[in-house]
């Protein structure tokens, strides 16, 4: 006997508020209460990030918006509109626990294939995913309150790696989910119903919007009750992939002291998805990968920007932010919502100086894709001015910008490297992370820089002189805080004197050639 755990209505999904408060709130009130909560926090960033999928889902199936004055309506109403959300949220089932639909869940699926709730979360050590700092085994008693149950069970439709499970009946293997090994994209506003919207592609299964949606498209939670065998086909719509099935769960609670817990799961092989992701996924940015001679390979199919945990995202913001009218669709593809956002500041809607925030969130994977070592999560200044720029000269001088920090830490790990291969040794990571991560904040000054430099139609050359100081100085102080920490000894001190100076005389060079090629991207010259 259970007792339903109704998530239109129950607390479920963790926010934070404008005050800065955090609580957790029901499906219902994360959208009537989105106008007063700042944005969602999942503990890891994989379940902020499918949490913000599955409200996008709901918000699509409610609202649309089909036209771009259907968004402005919903964007200049001070709340979302109460009757047609319930009038939703009553139309379908939303219970964690129903007997017959429990949400994003299969109750055919029998109690004895149930193991440990643990094998939902990826960071519990649970049989083949062996992480280094939790030490949980089979054994152990995991117990998980309905609300946890419930965000973890959302995040491993959208976020489960791929590997061996528990089978139905044969079939061991599934594979990643859809986010898996995605960097998903979050346009984030000041509060949680502008990113919402700014989020929220046009909507209209009648037009076949957004790309690739069909009359039957449906989340999860309109489409009944799944079949217990695993399956393969291809997304409906925008919203069956924001709710893809890709693993068969069902939860196992019990009650303890009184108190409903969940103890086991039953978690299967689910829907394996076809299609081609670039061709489907409205949320991420994707780019095809160039050879050594920066030539692109005919038929070479486009792969996700991901995050990487030393080097920032902020190295893709190219790929991320910009538009580029002859390799749009082609070689790369940004985030749909910014393509909109730019649409939408040109009919006035959005003030061409406002300045959003790109948040990616992702996970890094083992190399066989089956194991989760590191959760990821990283923002990036988005100015609406330089999401709709169409000129190549912005492109082009952002790219010299992250050209120069990538040539800069080359030279670093050359001098690193020369020097353990004359010392007969193995170079480490040390560098690397006293180089990359000290990058974001000026990058970040960097875009907000150029931004106003455009909207004053000024020059960008203050900008960029102070990017080229800040990347020398952080290379500098990198080289000079790992030749401190060498050994000292008469012959890797005058080799690592040697290594030094040839790193200096190479960021030397490369900053005059920096200095050149941002110099042909400026739009106006102070000096003329």
């Amino acid at each position: 006997m259970t007792t339903p755990f109704d998530l239109s209505v129950e607390p479920w999904i963790p926010v934070v508020r404008l005050d800065g408060t955090r609580e957790d709130v029901s499906l219902r009130d994360i959208l009537l209460q989105a106008h007063e909560i700042r944005r969602i926090v999942g503990e890891p960033p994989p379940m902020t990030a499918a949490l913000y999928r599955l409200v996008l889902a709901l918000l699509h199936r409610v609202y649309g918006p089909a036209r771009h004055h259907d968004w402005d309506k919903l964007w200049s109403a001070e709340a979302f509109d109460m009757d047609r959300l319930d009038r939703h949220l009553e139309a379908y089932e939303f219970d964690l626990f129903h007997p017959e639909v429990p949400f994003l869940q299969c109750s055919a699926l029998p109690e004895g294939k149930g193991g440990t709730v643990a094998k939902l979360i990826p960071h519990k050590s649970v049989g083949n995913n062996a992480t280094l700092f939790d030490h949980t085994v089979v054994s152990d008693r995991v117990e998980l309150l309905p609300a946890a149950a419930a965000r973890w069970l959302v995040t491993a439709q959208a976020f489960d790696p791929g590997g061996m499970k528990t089978p139905y009946e044969k079939d061991k293997s599934s594979e990643r989910a859809p986010c898996s090994s995605l960097g998903v994209v979050l346009v984030e506003g000041l509060k949680l119903k502008e990113t919402l919207l700014l989020n929220a592609v046009s909507y209209d299964p009648q037009t076949e919007e957004p790309r690739m949606t069909t009359l039957e498209d449906a989340p999860a939670w309109e489409r009944g009750a799944p079949l217990p065998t695993p399956d393969s086909r291809d997304p409906l719509g925008w919203t069956d992939l924001l709710t893809w099935p890709s693993r068969r769960i069902r939860l196992l609670p019990e009650f303890v002291g009184g108190k409903q817990i969940v103890t086991k799961v039953v978690l299967t092989p689910g829907v394996r998805l076809k299609g081609s992701l670039p061709d489907l996924e409205s949320m991420s940015a994707f780019r095809t990968p160039r050879a050594a001679n920066g030539k692109i390979k005919p038929g070479t199919p486009m792969l996700p920007i991901r995050l990487h945990p030393v080097r920032g995202v902020w190295r893709h913001s190219v790929e991320l932010l910009l538009h580029d009218p002859w390799e749009e669709e082609r070689t790369r593809q940004r985030p749909r919502a910014l393509k909109q956002i730019a649409a939408l500041t040109e009919a006035g809607h959005i003030p061409d100086d406002t300045v959003y925030t790109l948040r990616v969130f992702g996970q890094k994977l083992d190399s066989k894709a089956s194991v989760v070592e590191g959760y990821l999560e990283e923002e990036v200044p988005a100015p609406v001015a330089l999401i709709r720029a169409t000129d190549d000269a912005l492109a082009g001088l952002i790219g010299t910008a992250i050209e120069l920090a990538d040539e800069a830490g080359a030279a670093l790990r050359g001098m690193q490297r020369e020097y353990h291969k004359a010392m007969r040794a193995e170079p480490d990571v040390t560098l690397d992370l006293a180089y990359w991560p000290a990058l974001a904040r000026p990058f970040e000054g960097f875009l907000r820089a150029v931004n106003t430099a455009r909207l004053r139609a000024t020059s960008e050359r203050t900008a960029v002189t102070a990017w080229r100081r800040a990347v020398l100085r952080i290379a500098e102080d990198a080289a000079e805080t790992w030749t401190a920490g060498v050994a000292a000894s008469d012959r890797n001190l005058s080799m690592l004197g040697k290594q030094h100076a040839v790193f200096r005389n190479r960021l030397s060079k490369i900053a005059r050639v920096f200095d050149a090629r941002a110099a042909k991207y400026f739009t106006k010259d102070e000096t003329e």
